[in-house]
């Protein structure tokens, strides 16, 4: 065997070296609690979220924004899509001040409620035709409080599994609690593909509502497993040593928001490439092109899976080759697949959209797996939650809130044509290269020196 076997080969080897209880079982190490917690409520989150985006493609212009015309509807829609990402700085704010004041695990215990009681709200609102403009005003709100909830979310799970990883596994574990983004999203496409099968009566009546309400039971899995999850022990010494941080949020603006912007640049493809492929791209194959929902779906569905096994794949490689070369090689991929998937759009064949979007998606899945050590390694542990949480989730208001929303403006103002959002992610590669560069030259020297990735 090599010294760095494929990942599937590693979690298999891990499995068996681990300690057993009496009765046999595995027992998970406080590391392998927290990945796994991580990877297990950044899902439930994740998968609220991505409900949201599904039905703000295919529901909500009819459902909310009766009356409008097919163009104004969509953007009323992905608006009210953005609205969640407005939310998100606020969450960043508010759960990285209590995850660095008062710990990670009770940050991420609040973030995991709000969210499944937002979500399940959402199912159970009246449409248009009930209440008037009562009922868009409602979905904008509780999209607010999801935004506000996973805003605090993904910082404080990538923290505890990353603050829990042994020496030099840092951008293993932290790849782990990433791998719940594609699993929400392959989630979301399996639950939505069913109820899509529906005539429209039925699937605009009551079909639609499933996917929300199922987010208690998913809320009520995830919080038993991240109950059981052991505090960070990096936060854990410097409240013992009496040096938390007294105001994380004033500290992290007036003292790193330089480097805060460039985790902000260094997030433009990871995040953007999610939400173009997932929604703008969808919403372009069903409404202009007019392939079924429930084909389109199965596209999106396949992107998540290819996105699923590229993760990991991508993440043992930097572990072994570093993650410059590693993010290099996503971005490159990703300037090819661009223009690959605008040509496809436009040829009118499923099967070429399918396969330019699944090459989308694992270019950005590259960068995705490995770019949560980085915002890790770039800041202190006493003001950690908050700086890589605002980092991210304002990555999230510019680039992947705006991309289903912009990205239809683009086509409008290019009377139809898909150059122009080309353009525009071309763009969002060259800044992403420049700034991973910075992140990764500026890593301290005790990390880069952990292996050849480092923590």
């Amino acid at each position: 065997m090599t010294d760095n076997p494929p990942f599937a080969a590693i979690s298999w080897s891990l499995m068996h070296q681990l300690p057993r209880t009496p009765t046999g079982r595995p027992r998970l190490s406080p590391a392998h609690k927290a990945g796994l917690a991580g990877l297990v409520g950044t899902t439930v989150e994740w998968y609220d979220f991505f409900v949201f985006s599904t039905a703000s493609s295919l529901v909500f212009p009819e459902l909310f924004f009766p009356g409008a015309q097919q163009a104004t509807g969509l953007l009323a829609s992905f608006a009210t899509f953005w609205v969640g990402f407005l939310g998100r700085p606020v969450g960043a704010a508010l759960f990285g001040h209590l995850g660095d004041r008062l710990g990670r695990k009770h940050s991420l215990v609040v973030t995991l409620v709000l969210m499944g009681a937002a979500t399940a709200g959402i199912g159970l609102l009246p449409r248009y035709e009930e209440a008037g403009i009562t009922a868009p005003v409602l979905l904008c709100l509780l999209r607010l409080v999801q935004g506000i909830a996973v805003g605090g979310e993904w910082g404080g799970a990538v923290l505890l599994a990353g603050e829990h990883a042994p020496r030099g596994r840092r951008v293993i574990l932290t790849a782990m609690v990433q791998q719940g983004t594609p699993l929400a999203s392959i989630l979301t496409s399996a639950v939505f593909l069913p109820f899509s099968r529906m005539g429209d009566g039925e699937f605009l009546a009551w079909g639609w509502r499933a996917p929300f309400l199922l987010s208690l039971p998913l809320m009520a899995v995830g919080l038993v497993i991240r109950l059981k999850v052991p505090e960070s022990p990096e936060f854990e010494g410097l409240s013992a040593q009496g040096r938390v941080a007294s105001a994380p949020v004033r500290d992290t603006v007036q003292r790193y928001f330089p480097k805060m912007a460039v985790c902000v640049g260094a997030c433009a493809v990871p995040v953007a490439g999610t939400y173009l492929a997932g929604t703008f791209v969808l919403s372009w194959a069903t409404v202009h092109a007019g392939f079924p929902r429930e084909k389109v779906l199965g596209v999106v569905l396949c992107a998540a899976v290819a996105r699923f096994l590229v993760q990991p794949v991508a993440a043992v490689a930097a572990q072994r080759w570093g993650v410059t070369r590693i993010c290099a090689l996503g971005l490159a991929l990703y300037l090819l697949a661009v223009p690959l998937t605008v040509l496809a759009l436009g040829s009118g064949s499923l099967a070429r959209i399918a396969l330019a979007v699944c090459g989308l998606e694992s270019a950005s899945a590259v960068v995705y797996a490995v770019v949560a050590a980085l915002l890790v390694d770039a800041f202190p542990v006493r003001v950690r939650y908050t700086a890589i949480s605002l980092s991210q989730q304002l990555a999230g208001v510019v680039f992947g809130g705006t991309a289903p929303a912009l990205a239809q403006a683009l086509v409008a103002a290019g009377h139809g044509s898909l150059w122009l959002v080309a353009l525009y992610q071309v763009f969002l590669a060259v800044l992403s290269a420049c700034c991973l560069l910075a992140l990764v030259s500026a890593r301290p020297a005790a990390t880069a020196t952990a292996g050849p990735a480092g923590r």
